[in-house]
């Protein structure tokens, strides 16, 4: 068989393995797996040469982007069931570890060429892009120490019966570290791999049998490298959401004041996290998360002084007549809320798909633009006080 010419979009998948379950990601239009290995140049005293090089734990970054069209991908990451969604949204402070793994179609026929993965990524920022003439988008950047590329396929097994032993559905390829298993997640929780006799925290394989040291209580995921038989690749397809949703159906409000000739609205979300690294230890442990933050832009058309009203008084029509962004220390109670529309619901009023709150809106800024043949606009940098933001399904309650 001829070597293929290269890899076109349409044969890369992208699968998101939570803390709860995972999720083939649709509407994928970015996807970067980076591997950066820092290194010391060692050399000596009386020696003209090099001694050699000196590497130290890899630094793995997955960054990725999809068309925001549903609450799903916030939802793996967050651990919980994107079917079963939390009525009352799911805060940033939930976003936390997970498995990620690309699946590279074959060439001729239905099946896996060769497949990564990458273990125990933490989140460690997003961002959220909406914009007049543009497809909404949403950005996620994982960060962790540990990433394989496999001759054969990533298998996930989910279990949500039995307690302590489980029954892997295909044999597992052993790994060049010894473990049979990439990551085994119970409850949440990830596990260590021990040869046999597993204590709390710990598992261990015998044939196509895994052990815990816990009993389950809601799932236990299994992620192992195998070479099942038969063609395995599935083409990414969801009807079950919009293709893409723009900007005419896009509703930016802040305080339940619906904001007109919005341009583009960005809000940006890190996690703060810190690795925790121990000696003896070839992978980062884990990362800490610290107190998050929420910020971003708003971009309109500038026609008068509600906006800047509203953003500096809480009132569109407070009766002041001078307006100072940055003065004072007054808590703000202002709530950004971007509600997605279904592009294909053609009757009033129409069906909300999603909605992103921020919290606390407190401006931090803002610049005043006009070119010859344009019209004015003006931007405010704002940053959410409690560093919040929620994530519901359809309208917020």
């Amino acid at each position: 068989m001829a070597k293929r010419l290269a890899i076109p979009s349409q044969h890369v998948a992208l699968r998101l393995i939570g803390p709860k379950d995972s999720y083939f990601a649709s509407r994928v239009q970015r996807l970067n797996v980076n591997n950066d290995i820092p290194t010391t140049d060692v050399e000596e005293l009386g020696n003209p040469l090099r001694v050699g090089v000196v590497r130290d734990i890899p630094n793995i970054t997955v960054g990725f982007s999809v068309y925001d069209v549903s609450h799903k991908v916030w939802s793996v990451l967050t651990g919980t069931d994107p079917t079963a969604y939390p009525a009352w949204g799911i805060h940033n402070n939930a976003l936390g570890e997970a498995d990620v793994a690309l699946y590279i179609r074959d060439a001729e026929t239905a099946d896996y060429a060769k497949s990564a993965h990458a273990r125990r990524l933490q989140v460690r920022d997003f961002t959220f892009n909406y914009s007049v003439d543009g497809e909404s988008t949403e950005d996620y950047t994982l960060i962790g120490s540990e990433r394989r590329w496999l001759k054969y396929d990533v298998v996930v097994d989910r279990f949500v019966t039995g307690t302590t032993s489980f029954t892997l559905t295909q044999t597992p390829l052993v790994l060049k570290n010894g473990n049979y298993l990439l990551s085994v997640i119970l409850d949440g929780e990830y596990l260590t791999e021990v040869v046999a006799g597993p204590a709390t925290g710990e598992y261990s394989v015998s044939g196509l049998t895994l052990t815990t040291g816990d009993s389950r209580t809601a799932q236990v995921i299994a992620v192992y490298h195998a070479n099942p038989a038969g063609s395995n690749w599935t083409d990414i397809s969801d009807a079950t959401i919009p293709a893409a949703i723009r900007g005419r159906d896009v509703e930016v409000k802040i305080s339940a004041n619906a904001i007109d000739r919005v341009q583009s609205v960005t809000i940006n979300g890190s996690m703060n996290t810190q690795p925790v690294r121990e000696m003896g230890s070839r992978v980062i442990t884990g990362y800490q998360k610290q107190v998050p933050s929420v910020e971003g832009t708003i971009t309109v058309l500038d026609t008068d002084t509600e906006l800047i009203d509203l953003l500096t008084t809480g009132s569109t029509n407070s009766g002041d007549t001078e307006f100072l962004i940055g003065e004072g220390c007054v808590t703000s109670g202002l709530k950004l809320q971007i509600e997605l529309l279904d592009p294909c619901d053609d009757t009033a009023p129409y069906l909300v798909v999603k909605t992103v709150v921020v919290s606390g809106l407190l401006v931090t800024g803002d610049s005043f633009t006009s070119n010859v043949g344009n019209n004015a606009t003006q931007t405010f940098n704002w940053r959410s006080e409690e560093g919040a933001l929620i994530v519901f399904s359809g309208s917020a309650p």
